[in-house]
């Protein structure tokens, strides 16, 4: 079971956005609602194990966001266990098409 290190992080140093830097330290379990590609369970896993600032969802405890250059994974840890789970990955492209088909919709 993995340990969790939660630290907020000031909102007036990041802007308007509040970020949380998450590093969890053990193993890290790291599951998903719905099939999710093994690439982006190792991704998270390994973001999680290094540090990463997460946005916090406003509206949910313990639930975040993620994301670099290529990927978004929305996520819940468990407060009890630190386990682990992605409701929702979005890769860049995946962003794209969507945004496009948006447009052509409206």
């Amino acid at each position: 079971m993995g340990t969790l290190a939660v630290a907020e992080c000031n909102p007036s140093q990041m802007g308007t956005m509040t970020m949380t830097r998450i590093q969890l330290h053990g193993p890290i379990s790291v599951d998903a609602m719905a099939p999710t590609p093994r690439t982006v369970l190792d991704r998270l896993r390994e973001m999680l194990a290094a540090g990463v600032d997460a946005t916090p969802d406003a509206h949910r405890p313990n639930f975040y966001t993620v994301g670099d250059s290529n990927l978004k994974i929305y996520f819940y840890i468990s407060p009890v266990s630190a386990k682990v789970w992605i409701l929702e990955s979005q890769t860049a492209s995946a962003a794209a098409a969507s945004g496009q088909r948006q447009a052509r919709i409206a």
